[in-house]
């Protein structure tokens, strides 16, 4: 072969090999970020998560101050959504260190985390306008597609940290071999322990020390770092990108059409039967309905029987309905504009819905007429209006063009802020204390042994009645209040809420010289 093939085909193969994908760079502020949200799975595990409280309130806050500090250093551009998102995340965090009630703490901290999420998502997203038809795909990208698709951004920004630093490389070399000592040290220290008893007292005082808690918190903290990697991963996709958008319009549509596979007839066919169902057991059941929305107890029914009778049976069927209306209406197949008997049986299944949750609502209103109000009697009740909400907007959906998804966010989240601030133990037990004295329910209803501190001023109000149910029930609420501040185990957990009933449960006590420990 002639020297001149020779070199011919040597260009060929350069110019058909392929290109070396670049490793990415990170700056040295990229990698200080990096390491200080290597904590933040471990501090969410034991602040946010395990106890909830002020601690937890203060690491929410700070996590998204940080996060803040750290897309204005890389000089992310905001907007109006974005701004939105993070105040949400901000002032839900910051109420699950005010609020006392658990279940409020709890939602409150993942609604505060879709928030943080869904502003990571419309940071340098100059596209995103808000809630729409998207937000479906909006969401999982923001919870899921770019937290794991930059989960290895956070260690890979720490080890740059370490190269080309000689400190930093004998650092990493020094963990590298404590960690290898760690099981050989372990080894030989039970040897030792069980060769010689003094040696076995010490060890077993140090360890139920200092070691057992710093043993611990490492297996925390490796436990975590799947979390703490997460939540760079999103503000790190945030700060970094450089796309016009980051979900194709255009590919959402293209996706949502390619799930229209089943033929129209298939999809009503299907809802048909769930119709006539719904029709006969509404004849059927016709008396019995009247019976919820009058307030009448049938004959052969006591209140909590009645009220208990098939309530959780229709929530469920609600659900349901719910999961149904999504199915046919993304399954079903159709061009441009849905056809008209999808929206008629979208509308019709709707509207049994709302019928079903109007008497599931009308049996829990006559409950708690006779028996009061609880916290899962709220929470239920609360989570019904929401559902009728949702279902209202539906039907309205299929006479009018309106942003179902954007509506629907809004009446979520005013929903959800009224049931966080609205100080809910608070109203259960003021809404208790007035039915009890109003001769409407027995002094059953004044159990106050489940709610938080929120309730500590109607309890002091009881303090004072010359009834003693009201004051065997407050005193011993109250005392519950004064154990919870001085137990130092959970001090931590406590939410401003626990720490006002503290500082008005010591006034009312040596107002009224009571001695709780006799409760």
């Amino acid at each position: 072969m002639s020297e001149e093939n020779l070199n011919t085909e040597a260009v060929e193969v350069t110019e058909t090999a392929p290109a070396v994908k670049e490793k990415p760079v990170y700056s040295l502020k990229e990698s200080v970020f990096a390491l200080i949200f290597s904590f933040s799975g471990y501090t969410f595990f034991k602040t946010a998560f395990a106890s909830g409280g002020i601690s937890g309130a203060i690491f929410l806050v700070l996590l998204c101050v940080v996060s803040m500090v750290f897309a204005k250093m890389s000089k992310a551009k905001h907007s109006r959504h974005s701004n939105i998102y993070f105040a949400m995340a901000v002032i839900f965090s910051l109420n699950t260190g005010i609020s006392g009630n658990l279940m409020v703490q709890f939602l409150d901290v993942m609604f505060a985390a879709v928030m943080y999420a869904m502003w990571t998502f419309a940071l340098n997203n100059p596209s995103y306008k808000g809630a729409d038809d998207g937000l479906v795909y909006c969401l999982f990208n923001s919870v899921f597609g770019q937290t794991f698709g930059n989960m290895g951004k956070c260690p890979a920004a720490v080890i740059s940290l370490t190269k080309g630093n000689g400190a930093g490389q004998n650092i990493r070399n020094a963990l590298i071999g404590l960690v290898i000592a760690a099981p050989v040290t372990l080894i030989v220290i039970s040897l030792l322990s069980s060769a010689d008893d003094n040696f076995s007292d010490i060890m077993g005082k140090l360890f139920d020390g200092v070691l057992e808690n710093f043993l611990g918190d490492t297996v925390l903290f490796i436990f975590a770092l799947p979390l703490s990697f997460l939540i760079f991963g999103a503000i790190y996709a945030a700060v970094k990108n450089t796309k016009e958008s980051r979900i194709n319009a255009e590919k959402c549509r293209e996706t949502t059409a390619a799930m229209r596979l089943a033929p129209a007839v298939v999809m009503y066919s299907s809802v048909v039967p769930l119709c006539v169902v719904y029709v006969i057991f509404f004849f059927s059941q016709l008396a019995y309905f009247t019976s919820a929305f009058g307030g009448v107890l049938p004959e052969e029914f006591s209140a909590a029987e009645y009220a208990r009778q098939g309530f959780f049976e229709l929530c469920a069927v609600a659900v349901i309905n719910l999961a149904v209306i999504i199915v046919i209406n993304l399954l079903c197949r159709f061009e441009e504009k849905r056809p008209a008997p999808l929206r008629f049986f979208t509308g019709l299944i709707s509207v049994f819905t709302l019928i079903l949750i109007a008497t599931a609502f009308s049996k829990m209103a006559m409950y708690i007429s006779r028996f009061g109000l609880t916290q899962l009697r709220v929470y239920t009740s609360w989570f019904m209006v929401l559902l009728a909400v949702l279902f209202l907007l539906v039907i309205v959906r299929q006479f009018k063009k309106v942003n179902l998804a954007k509506i629907g966010s809004v009446v979520f989240t005013v929903m959800l802020a009224v049931l966080s601030f609205s100080q809910t133990d608070a109203l259960i037990a003021k809404y208790n204390l007035e039915a009890y004295r109003s001769g409407k329910l027995d002094s059953d209803v004044l159990n106050m042994r489940e709610l938080s501190g929120d309730g500590i001023y109607t309890a002091i109000e009881m303090l004072g009645s010359s009834d003693s149910n009201e004051v065997n029930e407050a005193a011993y609420f109250v005392r519950i209040s004064v154990e919870r501040n001085d137990d130092k185990e959970i001090m931590h957990r406590l939410s401003v809420s626990d720490l006002i009933a503290y500082d008005v449960a010591e006034k009312a006590l040596e107002k009224y010289g009571i001695n709780v420990s006799d409760y």
